[in-house]
C-alpha cells in the first residue's frame, strides 16, 4: 500500500506539473504565436527546458540514482540522438540524463523526441509536446517524410540549433516485439539480439540526410540505457510506486564527419551501431555497470530544488483555482476544447505554427525589418 501511494504520489506530481505548465505559462504564451513564432519557439524551447529539471528533481526525491557515462552532450549542436528503447518509460528518465549530460550545465537544451502520432492526443502531455514542437509520425512513410521534412525545414528556418532524439527500434523491447525482432533477423541472415531490437533504419537516415545537405548536422548522439536491478516496463509500474534503484546512460558523440552521407551506407552505420550496443549492454548486464568508463559526479543541485519548489507551488495553484475559481475553469475548459478540435481537426499545433510562420514571414511588415 505505502508503495501504491508512493506511485501515485510522484505520478500526480509529474503530470500535474506539466497541466499546470500547459494552463499558467504555455497558454498565456499563445498570443505570441501569433505576432512572432521565431520568438514564440525560443520562448517555448526555454520554458520547456526549465520545466525539465522538475521530472529530475522528483527522481533525486523519490531515490532514484541516475549514473551517466561517456561523452558530454553540446546544447548548442544541431544534433541527432539515437537510444535503445528498453522500456516504455525510458523517456521518464532521460530528462535527468540531459541534465548531467549536457555541458555546460547551465546551458538549456532543446531536445525534441519522434513520437508516435497518438500521443499528441494525449491531455496536457500530448499538448505541450505539440507546443513545444515534438515530431509524430504515423508509420505511413508517405505521410511521416513530409512531416518530418517540414519540420525540419521550419528548425533550419529558425536556425533552431535542437536535439532531435529517434527511437530506431520502433517499439520497447517485451516478448512480442522480441519474437517479431528474431524473425526479422532470421529472415535477413542476421544475429539474434538479447537486450535490444534490430534498428529501423529508414526515418534515422531522411533525418541525417536531410540536416546534412543543409550544412546543419553536427553530430549523432549514440545513447544506451540500461537497467542494473528493476526494469519498469510501462507506466503501470510508475503509478504502483515500483521504481529502479539505478539507470545508468553511456553516451557516445559522433562528429558529423565521421557520419556516411549515402542513403544505404547511412542504414548500415546505424546497424552497427546496433550490434555495437547489443555487446555494451550484454557486457553491462554481467557487470552491472558501462565497462571502464568514467561515472560523472551529479550536477548542481541547487537548479534542481529550485524547481521542485516552484513546480509543485504551481501545481498545487492549479488544482486550488481548479476547485475555487470559475473563470480560471473556463479557461481551463477553453484551452482544452481548443487542442481536442486540433486533435480531430488537424495534425497538430506544430503543423498549425508551421503553416502560420509561412504566411507570418511574407506579411509586408516583415519584409521592412528584414
Amino acid at each position: 500500500m505505502r508503495g501504491f501511494l508512493r506511485g501515485i504520489l510522484y505520478c500526480a506530481l509529474w503530470y500535474g506539473s506539466i497541466v499546470a505548465g500547459f494552463l499558467f505559462i504555455a497558454c498565456p504564451s499563445l498570443p505570441l504565436f501569433l505576432f512572432s513564432p521565431p520568438k514564440f519557439r525560443k520562448l517555448g524551447d526555454l520554458l520547456f527546458s526549465c520545466w525539465e529539471l522538475y521530472p529530475a528533481a522528483l527522481l533525486n526525491m523519490f531515490g532514484v540514482k541516475i549514473y551517466v557515462s561517456g561523452d558530454h552532450i553540446f546544447p548548442h549542436e544541431s544534433a541527432v540522438l539515437v537510444m535503445n528503447h528498453r522500456t516504455r518509460v525510458d523517456w521518464n528518465f532521460l530528462w535527468a540524463a540531459m541534465y548531467q549530460a549536457c555541458m555546460p550545465h547551465v546551458a538549456c537544451h532543446k531536445l525534441k523526441f519522434v513520437l508516435k502520432d497518438p500521443i499528441r492526443h494525449i491531455p496536457g502531455a500530448g499538448w505541450v509536446m505539440q507546443m513545444n514542437g515534438f515530431l509524430y509520425i504515423t508509420r505511413r512513410w508517405e505521410e511521416d517524410q513530409g512531416r518530418l521534412s517540414r519540420t525540419l525545414d521550419y528548425l533550419i528556418a529558425l536556425d533552431s540549433r535542437t536535439q532531435l532524439l529517434i527511437f530506431p527500434e520502433g517499439t520497447d523491447l517485451t516478448k512480442n516485439s522480441k519474437e517479431k525482432s528474431d524473425k526479422y533477423a532470421l529472415q535477413h541472415d542476421l544475429p539474434r539480439y538479447t537486450y535490444t531490437l534490430h534498428p529501423k533504419t529508414t526515418g534515422f537516415a531522411y533525418l541525417v540526410q536531410h540536416l546534412q545537405r543543409a550544412s546543419y548536422l553536427d553530430a549523432v548522439y549514440d545513447l544506451t540505457i540500461a537497467y542494473p536491478d528493476f526494469i519498469p516496463q510501462s507506466e503501470i509500474d510508475l503509478v504502483r510506486g515500483r521504481l529502479p534503484d539505478e539507470v545508468h546512460f553511456h553516451i557516445k558523440r559522433i562528429p558529423t564527419a565521421e557520419i556516411p552521407t549515402h542513403e544505404s551506407t547511412l542504414r548500415k552505420w546505424l546497424e552497427n551501431k546496433w550490434s555495437d550496443k547489443e555487446g555494451i549492454l550484454k557486457q553491462f548486464y554481467e557487470q552491472k555497470t558501462f565497462s571502464s568508463a568514467e561515472i560523472w559526479p551529479m550536477a548542481k543541485m541547487l537548479p534542481l530544488r529550485a524547481a521542485f519548489g516552484f513546480w509543485s507551488i504551481l501545481t498545487g495553484m492549479m488544482v486550488l483555482l481548479l476547485i475555487i475559481s470559475p473563470i480560471f475553469q473556463l479557461w481551463a475548459l477553453i484551452h482544452a476544447a481548443f487542442f481536442v478540435g486540433l486533435s480531430i481537426f488537424n495534425t497538430g499545433f506544430s503543423q498549425l505554427e508551421m503553416g502560420w510562420y509561412s504566411r507570418w514571414k511574407s506579411y509586408p511588415f516583415q519584409a521592412k525589418r528584414s
